[in-house]
């Protein structure tokens, strides 16, 4: 049955949260809830509704305007650092998309700016303010009052054990849905920790779907819209890349507010936000019903979540930083002149031209000078050094910011990974001199793509079997008839080895997380919050010893993905000697391809070499 909302069609958009809590609650539909909700936990009505109007009285928030204009000077003062740079091209019918849909943003995560950021690029093209949905954990009085009235809806991380707050979202969601409320929230459940994108949290999509449902088939479209932002540079990576590699986060407090913005006082580039085409929540549950006879939100929640993803990473630009950081990283810790820079970037921004990869406006790498304006940038931030007292200037990726320079390269792996995946089989399969090279490319591929699978989003087999196609044609390697030898001469003929620069880092980092693994005796359950602090630990070690290629392993959020696949396998146990065997086998799967990016690397750096040497 469709909900009603006593004077909701003719609320404003900005609607005052007060009326908001009011129409819900004057609404069949949260009688109904309510008194469901006390059957089945055994509470009085009158204690569920009034935990209820809590709950909604918590999050509901309103688009006043003097508290939006004080909110909106904060936020550019906030971002002072930044020239946002905004891709308006789609904007205008967005905006009237707008007037009679209601518009879910889902940006990535990469700063506490993001909101901010994205909000003036929307505002400066006419549309209203966003109710955008944040952790509660961020509510910090007195701004927080500001921010509530300015739109900001603060939600509870955690509900798993209250039956009665989630209820209220979906409510609080449908209502905003019937008065064409647009959203924003951030569907990653938290900044990434790496640079590049993380799984989706589905909560507040099933929440959003749910309350879609419930509004009827009259209720009018929404339009999920993809939003990819990337920064030049951003202060927060420092922090970051110390708790990726095992520190403890500051807890956000006053006075960590008052440091994060005095962070802020330098300039620090350009702020990127580029739009994705949007998704029809209305077609993406009509091609489901078709599919399987209804539409069940368990199966639409994830795949709407991963197209998304999928149009957030098509739609997010290549950075000068991006590019730097990805020649100067995983070279066996050498120092590059400029020429060697430009000797390393040629070939990829080739690749990237005939791929029509996006690429800010700021790109100009492939000229001395261009270089050296991107060089001079990481310089000054602290995450290259540079060396000049010799006959040449020369620059490296500083030692103790391998993990930051990382951050910038991995906005834009997703663009690489399946470049890195068919080298990598090539590799392994070039090792079977009877093996038919085409078929052990695809099965190797195949494998490391289920390796890789909690890390990137790829796309079905069939999907995934044309691009790997793709690009070994653009490799020069789609050459049926191709031995395993003179698969191999090709590979070390290429221009261009991209594996261990992409994927290197999470399979050493998997690896050692295998290999914990397997020392477990599989009988004992396995602690799994032990286990990524214990291989965290080991892989500094191994680092220390020189054992891994690069610090970028030591990652607590890859070490965790290792733990999921592992739990996915059925490797966490408890077992028997069957569970010893297969633990063993994952780590010499591991194993086997981190060995064929070492003869990548190997290849790629002997090239190195001898254009130096030339």
């Amino acid at each position: 049955m469709p909900v009603s909302y006593p004077g909701a069609v003719d609320a404003p958009s900005s609607a005052d949260e007060r009326h908001a809590v009011r129409a819900i609650m004057a609404s069949a539909e949260f009688e109904r809830v309510v008194a469901d909700l006390a059957a089945r936990t055994g509470r009085s009505g009158t204690d569920v509704r009034s935990d209820a109007q809590t709950c909604l009285e918590e999050m509901a928030a309103q688009v006043g305007t003097q508290a939006t204009q004080v909110w909106d000077r904060f936020g550019r003062w906030l971002t002072r650092s930044y020239t946002i740079d905004a891709d308006a091209s789609g904007l205008p019918a967005l905006r009237d998309l707008g007037r009679r849909h209601s518009l879910v943003f889902l940006p990535n995560h990469r700063s506490y700016l993001d909101p901010l950021v994205l909000r003036s690029a929307l505002a400066q093209h006419g549309f209203p303010p966003n109710h955008i949905l944040g952790g509660i954990n961020l509510a910090l009085w007195p701004m927080s009052e500001i921010a509530k009235r300015s739109g900001l809806v603060f939600i509870r991380r955690q509900s798993r054990d209250d039956p009665v707050y989630p209820a209220m979202m979906r409510m609080y969601l449908g209502y905003l849905l019937r008065i064409h409320g647009n959203l924003e929230w951030y569907f990653e459940g938290g900044r990434t920790r790496t640079g590049k994108l993380r799984p989706p949290r589905m909560g507040v999509l099933r929440y959003l779907v749910d309350a879609f449902l419930a509004n009827g088939s009259d209720a009018d479209d929404v339009l999920l819209v993809p939003v990819a932002i990337v920064y030049d540079q951003q202060h927060e990576v420092e922090a970051i890349s110390f708790e990726e590699s095992g520190g403890t986060k500051t807890p956000e407090s006053i006075g960590w507010l008052v440091g994060f913005a005095r962070a802020q006082s330098r300039r620090r580039g350009r702020a990127h936000i580029r739009f994705g085409p949007p998704v029809s929540l209305r077609e993406a549950l009509g091609e489901a019903a078709s599919r399987a006879g209804s539409a069940d939100p368990t199966e639409v929640v994830p795949r709407v979540a991963f197209e998304v993803a999928h149009r957030i990473n098509a739609a997010t630009p290549i950075t000068p930083a991006a590019l730097v950081t990805f020649a100067l990283l995983d070279n066996d810790d050498r120092a590059m002149t400029l020429a060697e820079t430009l000797d390393v970037l040629e070939p990829l921004l080739d690749y990237v031209r005939r791929r029509r990869l996006p690429l800010t406006s700021d790109v100009d790498l492939g000229r001395p000078e261009g270089l050296r304006r991107a060089l001079r940038t990481l310089v000054t931030e602290g995450v290259v050094d540079e060396f000049d007292g010799g006959l040449e200037p020369v620059y490296s990726i500083a030692r103790t910011r391998q993990h930051e320079a990382a951050f910038y390269r991995n906005t834009v792996t997703h663009y690489f990974i399946n470049r890195a995946i068919t080298e990598v089989a090539a590799v392994q399969a070039a090792r079977d001199p009877d093996a038919d090279v085409t078929s052990a490319t695809w099965t190797h591929a195949l494998a490391l793509r289920d390796l890789l699978k909690y890390e990137f989003f790829f796309p079905t087999k069939r999907e995934f079997d044309a691009q790997v196609r793709a690009e070994a044609a653009l490799a020069g390697w789609e050459d049926g008839a191709f031995t395993a030898t003179e698969l191999s001469k090709a590979i070390a003929a290429s221009h261009l080895l991209l594996a261990h620069r992409v994927v290197g880092p999470f399979l050493e980092s998997y690896q050692v997380v295998a290999d914990r693994l397997a020392t477990r005796e599989p009988a004992a359950p396995v602690d799994q919050a032990a286990l990524v602090s214990e291989s965290l630990g080991v892989a500094r070690q191994r680092w220390l010893q020189q054992e891994l290629h690069s610090p970028e392993s030591i990652s607590k959020d890859l070490m965790t993905g290792a733990v999921k696949l592992a739990g996915n396998r059925g490797l966490l146990g408890p077992g028997g000697d069957d569970l010893r065997a297969a633990r063993l086998a994952f780590a010499a799967e591991l194993a086997e391809a981190v060995r064929a990016v070492g003869t990548i690397r190997d290849i790629a750096l002997h090239d190195l070499g001898a254009e130096r040497r030339g």
